[in-house]
Parts: structure tokens; C-alpha cells; sequence
């Protein structure tokens, strides 16, 4: 008899134990798949704020790849078409410091967006949006700060950022400075 009994409390327990354990994974499984979600959904945010992602964004999906012979430029070139830019004040004198530069912007002639968006007339209407972004971008730098490769490389980043949302593509995959010079008066 108390084999019996001790074989009907070994049975208990063991059908306690299934029932813990079978909810102990219910409830680390569900956990797991809430984790791995928050992790890919964060992985995927990252990808597309480091590179554009495979899918999304602008900056960088374009520019690796452009042959040469899908290459074609526009930009603010020459006397008529140099910007002016008046430059925060800088701490170590009174004077007011102006940039003119000359820059040019990459566009991709391979990409679907070009043949609406980066047709001569659109690029000239959007002359004035686009030379606000500039100015807006470097206004807020002194001299000394531009003239710092890393702070210059970070303007033209945003620079290009900004006018790849604005035209809502990447078919203008990259910007350069081609002529930046520096006066005081």
C-alpha cells in the first residue's frame, strides 16, 4: 500500500511539474518573441539611420554604385551663381565674416526619379529651396568651425540629407564643395 501511495504522489508531482514547466516556457517563449521584435525593429531603425537601409532612407543608397556614364552634375557654379553666406559671429573678434562658396551636387541619371525630378526646369524652380538649405546649414558655424575638415564634412552631410527629403529621393546622391573662400570685413 505504500508503494501505491508513493507512486500516486510521484505521479502528482510529476504531472505538477509538466504543468509548471509547460508554463514556464509559455511565458519565457512569448517574452523571447517580444525581445527578438524589439531588437529587430531597433537593428532595422539603425540600418536605415547608418546607410538607408536596404529599402528606406536616402543618404548613401545610391552613391557606391553610379557608373560614370549615369553621372551628371548641377549646382551653384561660377560668378553669377556663387552663394554668400553671412557666418556666425566669431568669439575672437567683432568683425562680420562671409563664406562664398561653390558647390555641385551628384545626381543619378539611371534613377527612376530623374526623368521627373531632375529635369532642368524642376532643378531651376527648386534653385532658391536648395540654396536655403545651404544657407540655413552653414550660417550657423563661425569661420574657425568651417574651416575644421570634420565640422565642414558634417555640414555637407546635412546639406545633402536635407535635399534628398526635400525632393523626396535619392537620385542627387551626392554634394561637394568645388570653391569655399573665407572673407572679414
Amino acid at each position: 500500500m505504500k508503494k501505491n501511495l508513493l507512486s500516486i504522489i510521484i505521479l502528482a508531482l510529476l504531472i505538477v511539474n509538466l504543468a509548471m514547466t509547460g508554463f514556464m516556457m509559455l511565458s519565457v517563449m512569448t517574452t523571447n518573441s517580444q525581445t527578438a521584435k524589439l531588437i529587430s525593429d531597433i537593428a532595422a531603425a539603425l540600418e536605415l539611420e547608418a546607410n538607408g537601409g536596404e529599402s528606406g532612407g536616402f543618404s548613401g543608397s545610391a552613391s557606391g554604385n553610379v557608373a560614370v556614364t549615369d553621372m551628371a552634375t548641377w549646382g551653384f557654379t561660377g560668378d553669377d551663381n556663387q552663394i554668400r553666406i553671412t557666418l556666425k559671429p566669431s568669439a575672437s573678434d567683432s568683425k562680420t565674416h562671409m563664406m562664398v562658396l561653390e558647390c555641385v551636387f551628384s545626381l543619378n541619371t539611371a534613377s527612376p526619379d530623374y526623368a521627373t525630378l531632375g529635369t532642368d526646369e524642376r532643378m531651376e524652380s527648386m534653385r532658391d529651396l536648395v540654396k536655403a538649405i545651404i544657407n540655413d546649414n552653414l550660417k550657423v558655424y563661425t569661420e574657425e568651425e568651417l574651416q575644421d575638415a570634420n565640422t565642414l564634412e558634417l555640414a555637407r552631410t546635412e546639406i545633402l540629407e536635407q535635399v534628398q527629403e526635400l525632393f523626396n529621393s535619392n537620385f542627387i546622391y551626392d554634394f561637394k564643395f568645388s570653391s569655399v573662400m573665407f572673407t572679414a570685413y
